[in-house]
């Protein structure tokens, strides 16, 4: 019986002019987001990757200059591109694109398009992400509203039970008759993104890119659900289809346009992280660490190591050993300071996932970024390699001038290296993280994109069974 409520329902739906061209422009919409998305970061990848050669070639090719003068001239690190920012760009606009690696200092990323970008850019971009996220969930209430409430006004719905439905058969077969005619439409969009993302995209991206892409597709297809199941049930007790829609469409733009501002409100206040102020003061704390203390200090025990009195009888030079153990202090200072920045951005981001409990998409959206690498964890990933890169190269090229600098206490002006020193430090090389990583940081989220999903599953069939059969 619920199959063939389905098939009556889907029927009706298909028959109706009205879902051809709203279904029509919404998979136009979401076609173009896709195209548009895709071109846009072909582009970029291949604008990052000329950059990053360019860039070792600038560091390997650099003149002939004292080890620790190389880790001042520093090099970049560029981000890798993921190629699901074709779906969902997240923060990527403001996060920056590259990292300057030098001695003694740990910078925040460059190059953040949001900067650049027009006042009417800011308002938002047209993404797949964002035709998913608002545009279909619209069809599904425009599609799903009358349910019930029509049944009920057109006074079809009490000879209906009659028959010997029943209300749970009912219900589930206006679920799946209202989900079959979009899966006719989102099935083979998703099928078509996936195959070219397989068929043009590098093995090893394909290979990180296909378990993501299967995630999302059951993420959205949990928010569509969920979605279906809020029609329903608000169908089921509406007075009439007026109702219905207007107590939906108030939802829906609640979930999409009220919730997300309000929660990022409301994280700023709960958890308002390190302010700009308290971030510049800790860097001029570090950054006013007195070299003449550290000199004297390190000075005293290599001569009660070697058990000289004078720093021209000590074995390494004095100086590079002070770079050295300076990059150790520093390097641990500027990571607690990032790290308190990064825990202020990731404690909000926790408190704007726990108003999923009352809007769906705030459970959804962190989801979408963490699968498509476009979120701030991925974000902290990639600066937390390059910082690890560049206190290794640093401390090897520091490391250089302790084996081969003049012993003493002066600083070595004749010590220079070139090209063969330059080469032997390996370029940066990112591994982005696996998709079980990504959705680790979003349990919360989770939770409640399954909480909607099992509380929907038991209120739509209470619903429907006390709901009125005839027009009120």
């Amino acid at each position: 019986m619920t199959l063939a409520i389905a098939k009556k329902e889907a029927a009706e739906t298909l028959r109706d002019g009205r879902f051809w061209w709203t279904t029509a422009i919404v998979l136009i919409l979401l076609i173009g987001a896709l195209a548009t998305g895709w071109v846009h970061t072909e582009r970029l990848t291949a604008q990052h990757t000329e950059a990053a050669e360019a860039e070792r070639g600038v560091w390997t090719g650099q003149e002939e200059k004292n080890p620790h003068s190389a880790a001042h001239f520093g090099t970049y690190a560029f981000k890798p591109v993921t190629p699901l920012l074709a779906v969902d760009r997240g923060l990527t606009a403001y996060t920056g694109v590259a990292l300057f690696m030098e001695g003694h200092a740990i910078q925040d990323a460059r190059y953040r398009p949001a900067e650049d970008a027009s006042a009417a850019a800011r308002l938002g971009e047209l993404t797949a992400a964002a035709v998913l996220q608002w545009l279909v969930p619209l069809l599904i209430v425009l599609l799903t509203f009358g349910a019930f409430a029509g049944e009920r006004e057109r006074g079809t719905l009490r000879p209906l039970l009659s028959l010997g439905v029943s209300r749970q058969a009912l219900a589930a077969g206006k679920a799946l008759g209202a989900a079959a005619p979009l899966a006719l439409v989102l099935i083979p969009a998703a099928i078509l993104g996936a195959a070219a993302m397989a068929l043009f995209a590098p093995p090893e991206t394909a290979a990180w890119s296909l378990p993501r892409v299967a995630l999302l597709a059951l993420v959205y297809l949990a928010y569509f659900a969920v979605f279906v199941g809020v029609s329903l049930l608000v169908s089921a007790l509406a007075r009439s289809p007026r109702s219905a829609l207007l107590i939906l469409l108030g939802f829906w733009f609640a979930n999409g346009f009220i919730a997300p501002r309000l929660a990022a409100d409301v994280s700023e206040r709960v958890h308002p992280g390190l302010t700009a102020e308290a971030f510049a003061e800790g860097k001029a704390e570090v950054d006013a660490m007195s070299w003449e203390d550290r000199t004297v200090r390190v000075t005293e025990r290599l001569l009660a190591e070697e058990g000289v009195s004078t720093l021209d009888s000590i074995s390494v030079n004095m100086p590079a050993v002070r770079l050295y153990e300076g990059e150790q202090e520093e390097t641990e200072m500027y990571r607690a300071l990032f790290e308190r920045l990064a825990d202020g951005f990731e404690g909000q981001s926790r408190v704007a996932q726990a108003g999923g409990v009352i809007a769906p998409l705030l459970a959804v959206a962190p989801l979408s970024t963490a699968l498509t690498g476009t979120d701030y964890r991925h974000h902290r990933h990639f600066a937390e390699a390059a910082e690890t890169y560049r206190y290794g190269y640093v401390q090897t090229l520091n490391q250089n001038l302790i084996d081969h600098a003049a012993p003493g206490g002066s600083w070595d002006r004749e010590y220079v290296v070139g090209e063969e020193v330059w080469a032997g430090i390996p370029p940066f090389d990112y591994e982005a993280p696996s998709a079980g990583w990504a959705l680790g940081g979003h349990g919360l989220a989770l939770a409640f994109l399954g909480l909607w999903l099992v509380g929907l599953v038991l209120a739509v069939p209470a619903a429907v069974t006390r709901m009125p059969l005839d027009p009120r």
